[in-house]
């Protein structure tokens, strides 16, 4: 797999209720290994494949899974992300969350197209 150019698909992230449960499907199924990340607020599952790292898993807590449905995030790099937002706002997206820091990796922001598919918008903070 080559390293994604700006504007092109660069991540994956499934949102579920049952993150064990998604594991043991997905292992089962594509062979799929895992890394769990605790930062002592949330525990954030790594997913690889051949080693690779290509998406991540994360718990929907219990008092948001009546909002939030299980769901694959599908992530486009960019260079500025706040810049990406108003530009797709511009041009037709709805803003679904804003501009959020996602720890040292980067920040990111979820809209939604003018089509109603939902998708996000990552800028990294690592080297292109």
């Amino acid at each position: 797999m080559t390293q994604p150019s700006f504007g092109q698909f660069c991540w994956n992230e499934l949102a579920t209720p049952d993150v064990q449960k998604a594991k043991d499907f997905y292992s089962k199924v594509f062979g799929w290994q895992f890394e769990d990340l605790d930062s002592g607020q949330m525990t954030y599952t790594i997913v690889k494949s051949n080693n690779k790292e290509f998406a991540g898993i994360w718990h929907i807590p219990n008092e948001h899974q009546h909002e939030i449905p299980p769901h694959w995030m599908a992530y486009i790099l960019v260079p500025d992300v706040a810049q990406a937002l108003d530009k797709a706002k511009q041009n037709g997206a709805q803003e679904i969350k804003g501009v959020t820091k996602a720890g040292d990796m980067g920040q990111f922001a979820i809209i939604t197209d003018p089509t109603g598919a939902h998708l996000a918008l990552w800028q990294t903070t690592q080297q292109q």
